[in-house]
């Protein structure tokens, strides 16, 4: 974008991309961009609670930070801990750096100290000129390790580029905000330990007061044939995704017929009479000649619904797509509303790894790559 980076000129270039790419429901007109619904990254999320207690264990992370960057600036150092790694029947593991703009870098670093623990504590010892690692050094970093190990394996879950990623914001955030609570509860802990789960819990609860109010996560969530009801814990929160489901449901039923198809939904469906002759039937035939049977858009949505959660639940590893691909004639309007929930990313790391690419392939020797160029470089790095 070569104009300058005022708000009226990113919505004119963002109107612009969603018209190249036909995404008419999502253009704004006068800058107005209040009504455009927002999915918060939940990468980012995590990250930030993740970081709310780091201050507790600030010395030990200084100490392994330090230690890490002296075996990355020395070749020597770094020899020297490789012999000793072999000599003592460990595999050759490089340290990890910590890098802060990289989520779980620390938990790598952590982890790496742990896994070299041995070998590590005697390199440092014969070169002499830096803090050793303790022993108490070493259960906080283990009870750190043990505390943000589920961290990563959801940020590595909702960060998916190839597979949904929206439908199990829900299970795996409750998973992760219970994990925490109940490493709080635990006996024994280190003070400082205690005290970053403490300010953890606190940072999760806002983060995540309200997360089963947004309709897409839910709505998500209850349409992927792997999890339905099972995500939800409040029976409210379901009723109420369900009854929105169903007036959307409802609302692609009536987009998608014909105006011949709506006047015969609203035409009486013929009674059998009976045998005139017998007026012990008249009551009983006036009642049935009166009364009408209108199929509407709201109950079609609602038998659709109800017919796809009392299938059996999918098998958690299997593919939702290829199974919704399979069902689309039984719930072709099902289908439409998961076309546009289960596309939805959790986070925003795709993107971001777009544009890493994008810096990879535009460099100093390749700077006057062309835009169309440039495109399909990174179309092609991200697809084949």
């Amino acid at each position: 974008m070569v104009e300058s980076h005022t708000a009226v000129n990113l919505s004119l270039f963002l109107n612009n991309c969603f018209k190249d790419w036909n995404i008419t429901s999502a253009i704004v007109m006068n800058q107005n961009w209040r009504h455009i619904r927002h999915i918060p990254c939940l990468a980012h999320k995590l990250n930030l609670i993740a970081q709310s207690g780091l201050g507790e264990i600030k010395n030990v992370h200084k100490k392994v930070k330090n230690i890490v960057e002296y075996f990355k600036r020395s070749t020597k150092a770094n020899l020297k801990l490789k012999n000793a790694q072999k000599q003592m029947g460990y595999p050759e593991l490089k340290l990890i750096q910590y890098v802060c703009t990289r989520w779980n870098s620390m938990y790598d670093m952590f982890q790496r100290c742990i896994d070299n623990k041995e070998p590590l504590m005697s390199t440092i010892a014969i070169i002499g000129n830096m803090d050793n690692l303790v022993h108490e050094d070493f259960e906080l970093i283990k009870h750190y390790c043990a505390i943000f190990k589920p961290f990563k394996e959801v940020t590595i879950e909702l960060s998916s580029e190839k597979g949904i990623s929206i439908s199990k914001v829900l299970i795996l955030i409750k998973a992760l905000h219970l994990h925490i609570k109940n490493k709080e509860k635990e006996p024994n802990l280190p003070n400082a330990i205690h005290l970053m789960l403490s300010k953890m819990v606190i940072k999760a609860n806002a983060k995540f007061e309200n997360i089963e109010n947004q309709p897409v996560l839910t709505e998500a969530t209850i349409l992927d044939p792997r999890f339905k009801k099972k995500a939800f814990n409040n029976q409210y929160t379901y009723q109420k995704t369900y009854e929105k489901i169903v007036q959307k449901v409802a609302t692609i039923i009536r987009l998608n017929q014909s105006p011949v198809e709506n006047e015969e939904n609203k035409k009486t469906i013929p009674t059998y009479r009976g045998n005139e002759t017998f007026e012990i039937w008249q009551q009983f035939d006036s009642q049935v000649s009166t009364s009408t049977s209108v199929n509407t858009p709201t109950s079609e949505a609602i038998v659709e619904l109800d017919r796809y959660l009392n299938e059996p639940i999918l098998d958690r590893k299997l593919d939702p797509l290829k199974w919704w691909n399979d069902r689309k004639k039984i719930y072709p309007n099902l289908f439409d509303l998961m076309l546009l929930r289960l596309c939805v990313p959790s986070t925003s790391v795709p993107s971001e790894r777009a544009f890493s690419k994008a810096g990879y392939t535009i460099s100093e020797r390749r700077n006057r790559l062309s835009t169309k160029n440039t495109e399909m470089l990174i179309f092609l790095n991200s697809n084949y």
